[in-house]
């Protein structure tokens, strides 16, 4: 257990109420407390929210594995909710004839306004515990809890998801609480049937519509666009807390090729889905042999550009004793799919085990958090040998020859060779949870910049068009652009203005179009190994099509 991550668990859950995601909700925080004397209706507020969160994650938990049910579904639930509570503050009436009608009264106004949602505790419970589906959706932290430390350890994750929304429920409460005082110096604000509180009835339906139809998600964009929001300072942190519980003497350590023994190999657990194998329970089946684990993903470039390598050292060290096993763990929702990672498999050629780690359980087992990750685990069960990302493939192979005590192949892949220096564009995703250098309706763009056009539907992990004639806009520089898409359809690609061709096309263009063939990575750009600055533009043709994020080389 990590006390680092204990305290950025906490400050996740405080930075958390200033998310982009978060704010346009907020006034359902104060309006649930305005007009009350109770001061226990802020505790329960804030604090069953948290609670919510817990419990939509468990839930969460489940619809991840069964994959059909979408994440949507949760917020589309929480905005009726709000929009219900709106409803009610807005025609107090219409309830008080409704809970007559359905025995919810005895007649009597003042057994009506005990049993009164808007006023009562388990009404303030429940608004409460409607907004954790929106409110745990803000958070790189709480996303890092979900996949990689709950399957690992359930009271682990629970403890740090505990600790996330008490630091959530703690910034609510003062919120609420303070919003409740000011309310109640103002006497006219009590009257249930008075102007201020049917406002603030008619504010939460408009806040409930707006997360129903997914117009908040547009507020979320106009507050990225205005470069508020704490999302990247809690990236910044966590990726701190993460380096800190990962080890940086493995990697100081792995530049000798003594290789010393730098912990004993965690097990393998919670895999499934094996291709080219028969199950591998645990790594002491495999006493004797030396292991070389390869993390990846297959919409990754760059696991991608590592494949041949692992599959040349699998034809050439198999029979010295080198077993190779590519542990699949899935960036995005549709790489959670058997029959999908099963054809990125074929489709690369890979001969060697692959095993889908769906829950991140071996990964969190070895405090991975990267794509590609190697480790190179000796005959006795000991970790000789870590290596994150591209590159090294030399040293790799003699730290594979020097544990086999084998001459070093130096066997030559055809791969695709890439010169880090010139490429001058990050990842860049597509989503609301990971986006950046976003431009609203941009007539030009500077490097590294994106704009969008045309209608939308604009999701936490990707971008979909709702009808044809939606574009895409990037200005990039590098030598290759790829895109993760996914859908059914086409594509036209413009380079620079021009339909795409000769000596700018990418591999899965025919002409300047691309016809969608799965949910995978798709080359639209290869300038031939020149290098240079290009605007890219795709006319989607169809509705339906899904876009993730760009990647270069």
């Amino acid at each position: 257990m990590s006390i680092t991550l204990l305290m950025t668990s906490f400050l996740a859950g405080v930075l958390t109420v200033l998310a982009p995601c978060v704010l346009p909700v907020l006034p359902v925080i104060v309006g649930g407390t305005a007009g009350t004397e109770d001061r226990r209706r802020p505790f329960v507020i804030a604090f069953s929210l948290a609670a919510s969160v817990i419990l939509f994650t468990l839930i969460l938990k489940v619809s991840t594995l069964l994959i059909a049910i979408p994440q949507e579904l949760w917020t589309i639930i929480s905005g009726g909710i709000v929009m219900l509570f709106g409803l009610i503050m807005l025609a107090p009436e219409i309830w008080e004839k409704l809970a007559m009608k359905t025995g919810l009264s005895t007649g009597s106004q003042e057994m009506l306004g005990k049993f009164q949602p808007r006023e009562s505790l388990l009404g303030a419970a429940l608004l409460g515990a409607a907004l954790g589906p929106v409110f745990s959706s803000c958070s790189p932290t709480y996303f890092l809890i979900l996949a990689t430390i709950l399957p690992v350890s359930f009271a682990a994750g629970i403890l740090y998801l505990a600790v996330y929304g008490l630091g959530l429920a703690l910034v609510l409460l003062a919120i609420a609480y303070f919003g409740q005082r000011l309310t109640q110096r103002l006497r006219w604000s009590a009257n249930p049937r008075g102007w201020f509180r049917r406002g603030l009835g008619l504010l939460l339906v408009l806040v409930g519509l707006a997360v129903v139809t997914g117009f908040e998600k547009k507020i979320e964009l106009a507050v990225l666009d205005s470069g508020f929001g704490t999302t990247r300072l809690e990236e910044n942190l966590l990726e701190k807390t993460q380096d800190d519980m990962s080890g940086k003497q493995i990697t100081e350590k792995s530049k000798s090729m003594t290789l010393p023994k730098l912990y004993e190999a965690p097990e393998l657990t919670g895999l499934e889905n094996w291709l080219n194998s028969e199950p591998i329970d645990s790594l002491a089946e495999l006493r004797g042999k030396v292991v070389l684990i390869d993390f990846w993903t297959y919409s990754c470039i760059n696991c991608i550009r590592t494949l041949p390598y692992l599959q040349s050292w699998h034809e050439n060290y198999l029979d010295a004793g080198l077993i190779v096993l590519g542990l699949h763990a899935p960036e995005f929702q549709f790489e959670r799919i058997p029959e999908n990672v099963a054809e990125a498999v074929d489709k690369f050629g890979l001969t060697y085990p692959v095993a889908q780690d769906n829950d991140f359980a071996t990964w969190r087992a070895y405090k991975n958090h990267y794509w590609p990750a190697k480790y190179l685990i000796d005959k006795d069960g000991y970790v000789r040998y870590v290596h994150y990302g591209e590159g090294k493939y030399k040293e790799t192979e003699e730290a594979i020859a020097l544990l086999l005590g084998e001459e070093m192949k130096d066997v030559k892949v055809e791969a695709t060779e890439v010169n880090f220096s010139k490429i001058n564009t990050p990842e860049t995703y597509l989503g609301l949870s990971r986006r950046e250098n976003f431009i609203s309706d941009a007539a030009t763009l500077n490097r590294n910049e994106w704009t969008l056009t045309g209608d939308w539907d604009e999701e936490q992990e990707r971008i979909v068009t709702v009808e044809s004639g939606a574009t895409l806009r990037l200005k990039f520089q590098a030598n290759i652009a790829n895109l993760v898409l996914g859908g059914t359809g086409s594509v036209e690609v413009l380079i620079d203005g021009v339909p795409a061709g000769s000596g700018n096309s990418g591999n899965d263009l025919a002409d300047s179009k691309l016809t969608l063939d799965g949910e995978r990575l798709y080359e639209l750009a290869n300038f031939q190994g020149e290098y240079g600055t290009h605007e890219i533009t795709l006319n989607f043709l169809d509705a339906g099509i899904a876009a993730y994020a760009w990647t270069f080389g």
